[in-house]
């Protein structure tokens, strides 16, 4: 938001994806129904850190080189939404202290409950495109 209280609509940040699939701050505001009042950079600072953390539990598919798979349509898209919904989950407290509306007001939308679920499906994301299920077990 600006000092005149004008939303910036118009703003986006594209995050290059270095081998894995670009994304925007324009898309997550989009994917995740953000609205425009919240801060650009923000949105872009949070995306680019949970595109590290999913990156970073997606190691092992990387090949010989460390290049990242190529993704067809649907894993990129399984890869954006565990991206966005961690970037969302990270982003709730932040949201919580912005100014709003009273009409506007949602509190299960900022609760550590939301915060949680959003997290907890950008990992069963990223155990989907690892080919892993929901749950498993592993020797220690």
């Amino acid at each position: 938001m600006s000092f005149g209280g004008k939303s910036n609509t118009d703003v986006n940040t594209n995050v290059p994806g270095n081998g894995w699939p670009d994304l925007s701050t324009e898309e997550f505001r989009r994917v995740r129904r953000i609205p425009t009042v919240f801060d650009n950079d923000s949105m872009e600072m949070a995306i680019r850190i949970a595109s590290k953390a999913v990156k970073k539990q997606l190691v092992s598919l990387l090949d010989a080189e460390g290049q990242p798979p190529q993704l067809d349509n649907d894993d990129t898209a399984i890869y954006k939404r565990a991206v966005y919904g961690r970037a969302h989950g990270d982003l709730l407290p932040e949201f919580a202290t912005q100014d709003r509306r009273k009409e506007a007001n949602n509190l299960a939308t900022d609760s550590q409950e939301q915060q949680n679920n959003f997290i907890a499906q950008s990992n069963r994301d990223t155990r989907l495109l690892l080919g892993l299920g929901r749950a498993s077990v592993g020797v220690i």
